[in-house]
């Protein structure tokens, strides 16, 4: 009788041994997957902002006025600058919300303070900033 009861024992403390073991196992599963979650979240966030920049004309990198180009680059510029200051209200208030890693934006935050500072951002800003008060709040703590 000891003998079965300490193989009952041994199975119990196995069978506990065990389930620890599944449950660190299970844990380490679900961290990865919100990280690879996460992770594929920033890249779209990131492709967003590449097919937003493809209408940006390389004279604007530079520092170029919109006003020095003709009306069609001028209009579709201006439109993608409001699409970037929009995805970057997004990137920040994403970031509040604990949605995207700090080291994601970290490197999204000092590319929005160095590209808001270019002349045609600059300007656009300050048309959305006069013309729409009440909005893009998240945008407005980071470059303040």
């Amino acid at each position: 009788m000891t003998r079965v009861f300490d193989f009952l024992q041994l199975t119990q403390a196995f069978a506990t041994v065990a389930t620890v073991i599944y449950v660190f196992l299970t844990w380490q599963q679900l961290k990865l997957l919100r990280k690879q979650a996460t992770t594929t979240f920033e890249d779209s966030l990131t492709e967003q902002y590449r097919r937003i920049i493809e209408n940006i004309p390389i004279e604007i990198w530079l520092g170029v006025d919109l006003r020095t180009l003709d009306e069609v680059r001028r209009n579709r510029c201006r439109d993608a600058i409001c699409r970037y200051i929009d995805l970057s209200n997004d990137q920040a208030f994403l970031h509040n919300k604990k949605r995207v890693t700090d080291e994601a934006w970290n490197q999204w935050s000092d590319g929005i303070k160095l590209n808001m500072k270019l002349g045609a951002f600059a300007e656009v800003w300050e048309e959305v900033k006069k013309k729409c008060p009440a909005s893009f709040n998240e945008l407005r703590g980071v470059l303040a």
